[in-house]
């Protein structure tokens, strides 16, 4: 609390150095007579503190004397029937009297200004007004809705102004939508239609329109049972289930996968040949047969599962041991004795590899719409140590003998080596089984099928 208490003395004492420095440079433009630059820096003064008595009298002086000069400016393109002008400065000089009037300082603003500015500003509005509807009826609907937007930014309820912005946004993107549909790039003529739904609901027949683009674009699938040549039938039943899911769960309003009901006894011998091409005949009359743009064949060609061993070696190390020596009238002596003794290091791998391949092929043409051949592996390794010991003093080496120094004995008791050692102690034991492993590898196949059909856009 007082670390916060004096933070915020700190922070105030800093506002009343700055809002000093900028009342005096006001006063020092004042006295060369430049009064809207001295405004300015009394503004800034008062900002920072408000009960800066001598700035906030600087301000009313100077402001005053600057929004005078605005007014007059203002009363000058009045009186010589530049509308626009006269509109614009008006506005200027009402912001700026609002901004001074935010910090407690009200100037003088003769309320006879305003009666002129709304003279002024019936006039402007009007004209632009007219020059907006005529570009609509000329189907210029950009310079239309630029006018439009002037308009409402000034009066924000002039007539049906916000009506007509309105139809100058949304007929151009209403019109690319129909001509997406003439040409049949019924995805685009959705999207189209649905940019003007989510501000317009009932903008003409944009409704139907998405409805009936959206029904067009829809790619009805149907999964054909997937094919096992790896001899693992649960492995392609557990893809197949699993890209049947997430295209369920697609969110992409172009992609329906029918009830697989309907599609049991179609078989993939009989959409695909021994060299892999398509019978289009069997495809379009499956489609016919159940309503559906696409099928969805897929074949397992390989499994192939690693299960390794669990690997035990025995290590060789020292336990080291602190010696503390003190004797009497010198200062303690800390040494350390090394004492030979084993650990024990463990290791295992398991793996999968597997290659699918699937084809979305258009049941109206025969065509192949998507295909891929994914060809992954997954595998998992552990590979730690373990000590009865006491770890924290276990430091890695080697030696020859346990009950006799050789020559050849080695202490490792190093940072990097210590690290090293610490890191198999204290190493993950248990290793993705081969099931765990079998979900993963399906997981991500799954994952890239429904990717790969999601992102298929036949407009591009």
């Amino acid at each position: 609390m007082k670390k916060t208490g004096f933070i915020i003395i700190a922070l105030l004492m800093l506002a009343g150095c700055a809002s000093k420095r900028y009342a005096k440079k006001g006063a020092e433009f004042e006295k060369t007579g430049y009064y809207e630059k001295a405004a300015e820096m009394y503004l800034a003064s008062v900002k920072r503190n408000p009960k800066n008595v001598e700035a906030t009298i600087g301000l009313k002086r100077n402001a005053q004397l600057t929004l005078d000069k605005k007014l007059g400016v203002f009363l000058n393109h009045y009186n010589a029937d530049e509308p626009k002008e006269a509109v614009y400065k008006y506005i200027e000089s009402k912001d700026y009297y609002n901004t001074v009037l935010s910090t407690g300082v009200e100037l003088v603003f003769p309320s006879h200004y305003k009666d002129y500015y709304d003279e002024v500003k019936k006039i402007y509005l009007e004209s632009r007004y007219n020059e907006a509807y005529l570009l609509l009826v000329d189907e210029e609907f950009v310079r239309a809705e630029t006018i439009l937007n002037e308009i409402l930014f000034i009066e924000p309820y002039y007539q049906d102004a916000a009506v007509l912005l309105k139809t100058a946004h949304y007929e151009p993107i209403y019109r690319k939508g129909k001509e997406f549909m003439l040409i049949q790039k019924y995805r685009s003529a959705y999207y189209a239609f649905k940019k003007i739904l989510d501000k317009l609901p009932n903008y003409k027949d944009t409704k139907e329109l998405s409805e009936k683009a959206l029904n067009q674009a829809l790619i009805t699938i149907a999964l054909v049972d997937f094919a096992d040549k790896s001899r693992q039938p649960l492995f392609s039943y557990t893809i197949q289930s699993k890209v049947e899911q997430r295209l369920i769960e697609s969110k992409s309003p172009f992609i329906k996968l029918i009830d697989r009901s309907n599609t049991e006894h179609i078989k993939n011998e009989q959409l695909l040949s021994l060299e892999g091409n398509v019978d289009s005949d069997v495809s379009a009359k499956a489609g016919k047969m159940y309503g559906v743009k696409a099928l969805l064949t897929g074949q397992v060609d390989r499994v192939a599962f690693n299960q390794g061993k669990l690997e035990k070696k025995q290590m060789k190390g020292y336990l080291k041991e602190k010696v503390v020596e003190k004797k009497e009238g010198e200062p303690e002596k800390i040494t350390y004795r090394y004492h030979k003794t084993y650990y024990n290091e463990f290791s295992q791998s398991n793996s999968i590899y597997c290659t699918f391949q699937y084809k979305l092929i258009s049941a109206e043409t025969g065509e192949v719409m998507v295909s891929d051949v994914i060809t992954l592996s997954i595998d998992d390794q552990i590979n730690y140590a373990t000590f009865d010991g006491d770890i924290k003093n276990l430091v890695m080496g080697s030696w020859s003998h346990k009950d006799k120094d050789s020559s050849t004995d080695s202490i490792k008791d190093n940072v990097n080596d210590n690290k090293e050692l610490a890191s198999l102690l204290n190493g993950r034991k248990q290793i993705k089984t081969m099931d765990e492993l079998s979900q993963e590898i399906t997981n991500k196949i799954a994952d890239n099928v429904a990717l790969k059909i999601n992102l298929y856009d036949p407009e591009k």
